[in-house]
């Protein structure tokens, strides 16, 4: 699979380039990764970013791996230098989700890893035959488990029984026109309320600006939650 089609729109539509979500893709081996920065914790693009980046060099999750992601996210601050109040939200930590997929070789298997309620989504033929981690707009609703920077929030995520359930697997042999959207959660939310009329629309954007306009639009209109979106499309 390769990427067809990637986009981004901020929540924040004066601001277009202040956006908390982050995306990586390494084609050549088949690996991709969506992360979604939680907006009421520290520099959460920053550790969304080192998170796509880490899964896209070792498509993995463990202690250790996270355990080198904090170190690395902690490096781009100082902290003897902040405020007390941003040592303090520093302190607290930052969260983001991800979304990792590995497509095996030939291309007939599809591995997701999801931490929090970024959204994979696999067509066949214009249609929807499996989501993940969700298959309901209202598991939406929930508050997601998140990565975070403060390694002792992490040990719940890191059992082996929750490591399992954050693992899927896709086989591709049989599905007709493969398509797997990669999404953040705003955006998976509105698609899963109304699927296939909406995959479809996803799958036949021609441009960014046609995908700026339908999220303004349908955040207008109520139909989506206002917040960061992003979409990668693969087939």
């Amino acid at each position: 699979m390769r990427p067809l089609f990637e986009a981004q729109v901020s929540k924040l539509e004066a601001a277009p380039h202040e956006i908390e979500d982050a995306a990586c893709s390494w084609p050549q081996r088949g690996l991709y990764a969506v992360s979604d920065g939680a907006s009421e914790s520290y520099h959460s693009a920053s550790w969304a970013r080192v998170l796509v980046r880490r899964f896209i060099a070792h498509p993995s999750l463990g202690a250790e791996w996270l355990a080198e992601a904090i170190t690395e996210y902690n490096t781009g601050f100082d902290r003897e230098t902040m405020s007390w109040s941003a040592q303090a939200a520093f302190d607290r930590g930052s969260f983001a989700t991800l979304l990792g997929l590995s497509v095996s070789r030939p291309e007939e298997r599809v591995r997701l890893l999801a931490v929090g309620d970024s959204l994979a989504v696999l067509v066949s033929g214009g249609h929807l035959v499996a989501s993940f981690p969700y298959d309901r707009p209202e598991q939406f609703e929930a508050r997601p488990m998140l990565l975070s920077t403060v390694s002792e929030r992490n040990e719940a995520l890191l059992r082996p029984a929750s490591l399992q359930a954050m693992t899927a697997e896709w086989g591709l042999k049989g599905i007709v026109n493969p398509r797997v959207l990669l999404m953040t959660d705003a955006l998976g939310a509105w698609l899963l309320a109304e699927a296939d009329e909406r995959v479809e629309h996803l799958l036949t954007l021609p441009s960014a600006a046609a995908f700026s306009r339908l999220v303004v639009e349908e955040r207008a209109a109520g139909r989506m939650r206002r917040d960061d979106c992003t979409l990668v499309v693969l087939g």
